[in-house]
């Protein structure tokens, strides 16, 4: 009995190891660029496809154009073509240069001074224990769920805008996992009310 014990026990450790290394995966991208770890950064995101995948989301912020999933119709108008047209080359300039391994902990960085200086809560990190900030961060987790015994895919609810969703897509190579898809999702003012609505109730 103790040879299939032990054969039990280690295919229970790697089943821990296997189901809890995207999330490892996708804290230690947090804790990087929130450190400024571009090295970590470089390895742990194939960063063409998260760029990519991340320009529509950033077109739409910074265009302000309309959700064309939700609202089909809404992308007809002339002026939004005009802005879609003309305005999606300068978005996605700006990914190309700040998407990268040395610019996203920039863009944190200088979200941080900005939230210091508009008298936010100063970074937690600093004096936060880091099971709490494990704890907290779990608990904007929208959904996690294996999609294929190789891809993983991880839904998370901004810290500051509980409208804004980042849906993030994982997928395992040869070196682990890697970051390969990041989009932006906003929920519209009804769905943001039917979930007020049940946690009050």
């Amino acid at each position: 009995m103790k040879p299939v014990s032990i054969v039990f026990g280690f295919f229970l450790v790697a089943a821990a190891i296997y189901i809890g290394s995207p999330f490892a995966t996708a804290w230690g991208i947090r804790e990087a660029v929130r450190n400024g770890d571009s090295n970590y950064l470089a390895t742990a995101i194939e960063w063409p496809t998260v760029r990519e995948t991340l320009k529509p989301s950033i077109a739409r912020i910074a265009l302000n154009l309309p959700d064309t999933n939700a609202d089909p119709a809404a992308s007809n108008g002339l002026w939004t073509r005009f802005k879609a047209y003309w305005g999606q080359s300068a978005v996605d300039s700006v990914v190309e240069k700040y998407v990268t391994p040395e610019g996203l902990p920039q863009l944190f960085t200088l979200r941080t001074k900005y939230r210091d200086l508009v008298g936010s809560d100063a970074d937690e990190a600093k004096t936060t224990p880091i099971l709490e900030r494990i704890q907290r961060a779990w608990a904007r987790v929208k959904r996690a769920e294996f999609t294929s015994p190789t891809s993983f895919e991880i839904d998370m609810e901004d810290k500051y805008d509980p409208t804004r969703i980042y849906l993030g897509k994982l997928e395992l190579r040869s070196v682990g996992w890697k970051l390969t898809e990041l989009r932006v999702k906003f929920l519209t003012t009804a769905n943001t009310a039917v979930q007020k609505f049940s946690t009050i109730e």
